[in-house]
C-alpha cells in the first residue's frame, strides 16, 4: 500500500508523461490507449480514484482491478502485464494501476469494435498517436533496450541548456551540435521526448522544445 503524502504529492505536480489520474475506468477500450502509452515509452502509473481536479474520491478496488486488467489483456496489442497498488484515506481507496516500459514495443490500442488499431505514445499529460517516423521507430525495435550511458545524461543537460537560449531544436541541428549520424540524433531526441524532457513543437517535421 502507498504513502497518502506520494499521493498528495503527485496530485500537486499534476498529469504528466508518467502519471494520469482517473476518477473511475468507463471504458476498457479508452484506457488501452493510455496503457499502451505508457508501454511504449518510459512506463507510467493510472491512479484511479482522483477527480479531475485532485479530489480523492475513492473507488471499488476489484472492479477497477478488474477494467484495467480487461482492457491490458483485450485492447492492447500484444498485451501488457498489470502491477497494482493501492492508497487508503478516511475509509476511501484508491487504485494504483502500473506499466512498465515495455521491451517488446510497439504496443497497439484497438478500438472499441476491434476494427483499427493505433500506436500511441505519451508525450507531456496526454496520449497521442505516434507520428510515422516514430511509429516507424517503433515497428523496427530501435526503442527497446534502451541503454542510457552518462554520456546520454551529460547530453540530456547540455541540450536543456541550448533550449533555454533556442526556441527549438530539429534533427539535423542536433545532429550537428553533438556530432551524430541523423539516425543516431533521431532515436536520442525521441527518447528524451519519452522521458518527458522535450515536447513536440511540430510533430510532422520532428521539431522540439523543452517541456
Amino acid at each position: 500500500m502507498s504513502d497518502y503524502r506520494t499521493l498528495q504529492r503527485w496530485i500537486s505536480d499534476g498529469e504528466s508523461v508518467r502519471l494520469d489520474f482517473k476518477t473511475s475506468i468507463t471504458s476498457p477500450a479508452k484506457i488501452a490507449k493510455n496503457l499502451v502509452a505508457f508501454a511504449n515509452c518510459r512506463g507510467g502509473k493510472i491512479v484511479v480514484g482522483i477527480e479531475d481536479k485532485g479530489f480523492f474520491v475513492g473507488v471499488d478496488l476489484e472492479g477497477e482491478k478488474y477494467s484495467l486488467n480487461k482492457s491490458a489483456k483485450d485492447f492492447c496489442f500484444p498485451a501488457i502485464d498489470l502491477t497494482f497498488d493501492t492508497i487508503q484515506h478516511q475509509g476511501k481507496l484508491a487504485l494504483i494501476g502500473n506499466v512498465q516500459e515495455s521491451r517488446d514495443k510497439p504496443h497497439l490500442a484497438w478500438n472499441k469494435k476491434k476494427t483499427d488499431k493505433q500506436i500511441y505514445i505519451r508525450v507531456a499529460d496526454s496520449c497521442i498517436v505516434a507520428p510515422k517516423s516514430i511509429a516507424d521507430m517503433l515497428q523496427k525495435g530501435e526503442m527497446n533496450f534502451s541503454y542510457r550511458t552518462g554520456d546520454y545524461h551529460k547530453t540530456k543537460r547540455s541540450l536543456t541548456e541550448y533550449l533555454r537560449a533556442n526556441e527549438q531544436v530539429d534533427i539535423p541541428t542536433f545532429a550537428q551540435l553533438y556530432k551524430l549520424s541523423e539516425h543516431n540524433a533521431q532515436r536520442m531526441l525521441v527518447d528524451f521526448l519519452f522521458e518527458g524532457i522535450l515536447k513536440f513543437k511540430s510533430q510532422n517535421n520532428l521539431i522540439f522544445a523543452l517541456a
